[in-house]
């Protein structure tokens, strides 16, 4: 039931606009104002914003389960998993970014990062041509995280645990995104929660990528237990989609950026092929 509700979810997210119904968060982030009056301690109010809708999600599920052979429980588990997944359109993002740079504009890259990609850039580091290599490191960086933590985490938490536990984890990543609760309990909770599946993503990299050229820095990333996921992930990844190093700067940014989304889209086939594997052989 579990692999049927997910191809139902993504085959419903391809053919809608990303900006769908069951993707809403006006309800939760209400819940969480309301929550957030009570005087509760942090990890309290943690626990009551994000447990209580997960109980409840839970209880549906459960009444639903031996209903119509099932079929409910299906179409439940399938909109969870539609609400879990990112808000982000990878591809879009990619596109928007690369156009800006393949036509010189540094400048509109640059605010693309700030204000699309919520990057904060020390004034040293700005340059109008996008000369800046940490600049670009941290754009592809964020663009690699933000498919793993809509899609591949998701994916990941829905297959093994669950469509309770995914919604959790988009739960978790609202509440650490939401102001200043970002250092803290949720940013703990999620940081062991994205422990394995980066770590196997990784893995994905350099299987779906160039292997030889990423292997000595996928052992090195897979091994450094207290490395942030976002860095991780870039440094696998730039490693395995071996970089374009011709034209201007602005031209290797966006060739690399669409590498980079190529490289992901090769990891999600793979991850789906391996699904599809396991249920039928389960």
């Amino acid at each position: 039931m579990i692999f049927l509700a997910l191809v139902i979810a993504l085959t419903l997210r391809q053919l809608w606009a990303l900006d769908i119904t069951v993707q809403r968060d006006g309800w939760w982030r209400d819940w969480r104002a309301r929550a957030g009056d009570s005087g509760l301690r942090s990890w309290s109010q943690l626990l009551l914003v994000v447990g209580l809708p997960l109980l409840l999600a839970l209880l549906v599920l459960d009444l639903l389960r031996p209903l119509l052979f099932g079929l409910p429980w299906i179409a439940a588990a399938a909109v969870l998993l539609l609400y879990a997944l990112g808000r982000e359109d990878l591809q879009a993002l990619v596109a928007r970014y690369s156009d800006y740079c393949e036509r010189g504009n540094g400048e509109a890259a640059w605010l693309f990062a700030r204000e699309e990609l919520g990057l904060t850039v020390p004034a040293e580091e700005v340059s109008d041509t996008l000369d800046s290599e940490w600049l670009r490191q941290q754009v592809e960086a964020r663009l690699c995280y933000a498919s793993y933590q809509g899609w591949f985490a998701v994916v990941f938490y829905f297959v093994v645990l669950g469509p309770v536990a995914a919604v959790g984890y988009r739960l978790l990543q609202l509440y650490r995104d939401g102001g200043d609760a970002a250092q803290g309990p949720a940013a703990r909770v999620l940081f062991w929660l994205d422990w394995v599946p980066v770590r196997l993503l990784l893995a994905t990299f350099a299987l779906a990528g160039d292997f030889v050229r990423s292997r000595d820095v996928l052992m090195s990333a897979a091994t450094d237990t207290w490395a942030e996921p976002a860095d991780l992930l870039w440094q696998v990844a730039s490693a395995a989609e071996s970089p374009v190093q011709e034209g201007t700067p602005l031209q290797q940014a966006a060739a690399n950026a669409r590498a980079l989304a190529g490289l992901l889209h090769r990891c999600a086939v793979a991850w789906i092929v391996v699904i599809a594997l396991v249920a039928i052989l389960a």
